[in-house]
């Protein structure tokens, strides 16, 4: 499952489909974070990419109290390893690289690393 199950408030029509009132439905969130209609190439990592409308920390009443500190983690953590390591790399090729099965969480599944 890639989504936390939802219950239609009221019908809706999304793309020519009819939800119901009271219909329970998933959404996918890797999905809609990949969304060619939302974003350009979006199947690329680009963390220069300014319109960025990702729904990973949820939307409206359902956005993530931690958002900031997650963010804040990141980029903390990022700067920290770049800093201390800054010829750091991938040593695998890319046909290495697998990554993890399931939708919920993407990932490698392993990534070796030089300096």
């Amino acid at each position: 499952m890639s989504g936390i199950p939802r219950v239609a408030t009221e019908d809706v029509e999304l793309s020519g489909v009819t939800i119901k009132a009271g219909d329970s439905v998933v959404p996918s969130i890797n999905s809609a974070n990949h969304d060619e209609a939302v974003f350009d190439n979006p199947h690329d990592l680009d963390v220069t990419r300014e319109s960025n409308p990702h729904i990973a920390f949820g939307h409206g009443v359902h956005f993530c109290l931690g958002a900031q500190l997650a963010r804040a983690e990141l980029q903390i953590a990022v700067h920290t390893l770049l800093t201390r390591f800054p010829a750091l790399r991938i040593s695998a090729d890319d046909a290495a690289l697998h990554w993890k099965k399931g939708l919920l969480i993407r990932g490698f599944s392993s990534l070796s690393v030089t300096w």
